[in-house]
């Protein structure tokens, strides 16, 4: 069994120049959640944001490309019906849908006891799932 957290986060769609709350995955999933999650280039959410020779401004490594001065990737869930749209917090039913749907379980007790606990996990914690 695999488990994945997954997050709302601020997220600056540069194209459209302004700022969405989207949902984020912290790794690549197995099985069909694989066809709606990418790795994509964080953009900055403001010209303070620096970013160290790692490429990300917490020193994580994970990054885009090689260099210093990449932005930080992320791993973002785009819309099941709409697969080139970044999939928002207010779409979550949506994605709670896709899940239940293809199999993963969505574990309320591990998410509720992180909510609890005095560990808070970074970004808005939306809920932890398991795939077999």
């Amino acid at each position: 069994m695999v488990m994945y957290s997954i997050v709302g986060a601020p997220f600056y769609d540069e194209r459209n120049q302004c700022y969405k709350k989207i949902i984020r995955i912290n790794k690549m999933p197995t099985g069909n959640l694989t066809q709606i999650v990418k790795r994509i280039r964080s953009p900055r959410l403001s010209h303070f944001d620096t970013y160290d020779g790692y490429g990300s401004s917490y020193g994580s490594g994970d990054c885009c490309g090689s260099g210093s001065g990449n932005t930080p990737c992320i791993f973002a869930i785009f819309h099941p019906n709409h697969k080139n749209k970044l999939l928002t917090v207010d779409e979550l039913p949506d994605l709670m849908t896709f899940l239940v749907d293809n199999g993963y379980t969505i574990d309320t007790s591990i998410t509720k006891m992180l909510m609890k606990s005095n560990v808070k996990p970074s970004n808005d914690l939306i809920c932890y799932v398991s795939y077999p």
